[in-house]
């Protein structure tokens, strides 16, 4: 393929489930002087008018569980409608991290794997630099594709990267974006349905000065669109942000990133989706904390009301921890709102039962979301089945749901559960 490498464009998909993901890597794009453009809805007439004005594309998309049948129709009609010799599909994401043969037999040309604030644009890089021939990135780390043989390789994996050395917000004039900001990136404890710590290993963190200078470029950004600038964060569990050691929450330093975030004229948002906490790190002097920020809910990761489950998933912590999160949290004036996981493997009908009853009786002050197992690649649980619900467990979990008690997507994760067996 005779291509200059000067001529050609990164279309990344917008996606309202994913976009958080952008954010950074478009960051990355600019930092190494890459021409992208952020699109939504259709991509077809996207790519198509770029090849019209005489561009190579790379379309690139970040994809989780949720997003598998939407990618899939995507890519399928790309293949379909666009020639091969004028577009590239790159996927990333949880998903594609963990099982990348399968992306790339639903028609992706190439996966990359894990982080992709560095991968991506080197990536990038080395393939306008050669034309974009396949055995140009064989020795890149992060890579996977079926070479002209129909051979599947992956590269071996990537350093993990600094969090601070990577902004994670675009000012992109004609679409930016700014995100929640990522607090850190991995966890220390080893849930065997998360993908978090198998993908991104032992957690990182951003430092309290680099997480400043976020902030005060959101005020920049913010100020002259909105009245109220609301600042969120990423993060696994918000409470182990610097810990040293697991299960202890670092209180100094969670106490000085708040005090000097509340100097600004913002609303932070602490322990909120999508940055829950565990509930055994909720303390006497944790509880404390949420005195600094604006919300008066709290995200708690309960995830089952069973002692037995809460082993089987390496959760780390009791019925009992997430009992003691609830009563500091109400008396506090603070509503907790919990995660509980019905359909685990192994989960008999009766422990389905004390979760569903838990529920109820917690939903009197707290509120809930209510999730069904799905198995995800590169977990413990990828090939385990779910454990079925009787006709009288689905009711309850509809009467729940009528009584505003439970909230959530469980009828669409129960779907992809069953669609992924």
């Amino acid at each position: 393929m005779q291509q200059s490498p000067s001529k050609y464009m990164i279309l990344l998909y917008w996606d309202k489930a994913t976009w958080y993901a952008l954010g950074s890597l478009a960051a990355s794009l600019q930092r190494s002087q890459i021409p992208y453009e952020i699109i939504k809805e259709d991509p077809i007439s996207h790519i198509q008018a770029k090849i019209d004005h005489g561009f190579h594309v790379i379309y690139g998309e970040s994809t989780r569980i949720t997003t598998l049948s939407s990618l899939k129709d995507r890519l399928k009609n790309i293949n379909k409608q666009i020639s091969s010799s004028k577009v590239l599909t790159v996927i990333g994401g949880f998903h594609a991290s963990g099982d990348p043969q399968k992306i790339l037999k639903m028609g992706a040309d190439y996966v990359i794997i894990g982080e992709g604030e560095v991968t991506f644009p080197e990536f990038i890089t080395t393939l306008v630099n050669n034309e974009f021939q396949h055995n140009s990135i064989t020795s890149l780390p992060g890579i996977a594709f079926f070479n002209e043989y129909g051979e599947y390789v992956q590269t071996p994996s990537r350093d993990r990267i600094n969090l601070n050395d990577h902004c994670p917000y675009s000012d992109n004039k004609d679409f930016p974006l700014h995100p929640p900001i990522e607090l850190m990136r991995g966890c220390s404890f080893r849930c065997r349905f998360c993908q978090v710590p198998y993908v991104y290993g032992n957690p990182r963190f951003r430092s309290i000065d680099t997480i400043t200078k976020i902030v005060e470029h959101y005020i920049q950004h913010f100020r002259p669109l909105k009245k109220n600038i609301d600042i969120r964060f990423i993060a696994p569990n918000s409470l182990g942000y610097m810990e040293k050691k697991r299960g202890q929450p670092n209180y100094e330093a969670l106490i000085k990133l708040l005090k000097r975030l509340s100097q600004y004229n913002i609303r932070i948002f602490f322990g909120t989706f999508p940055s829950e906490i565990r509930p055994e790190y909720i303390t006497n002097k944790t509880i404390i904390l949420f005195d600094e920020v604006t919300n008066r809910q709290v995200s708690v990761g309960f995830q089952s009301g069973s002692d037995r489950i809460l082993h089987e998933m390496r959760r780390g912590h009791s019925v009992a921890d997430g009992l003691q999160a609830y009563d500091l949290l109400i008396s506090r004036g603070l509503t907790p709102i919990f995660d509980f996981i019905l359909g685990v493997p192994s989960e008999t009908t009766e422990e389905q039962w004390q979760t569903l009853t838990l529920i109820r009786e917690l939903g009197r002050k707290a509120r809930v979301r209510l999730h069904y197992f799905i198995p995800l690649p590169s977990t413990p649980w990828e090939n385990s089945s779910p454990a079925p619900l009787d006709s009288e467990v689905y009711s309850e979990i509809g009467r729940l749901a009528r009584a505003k008690i439970v909230m959530g997507m469980f009828a669409k994760q129960l779907e992809i559960a069953y669609k992924a067996k």
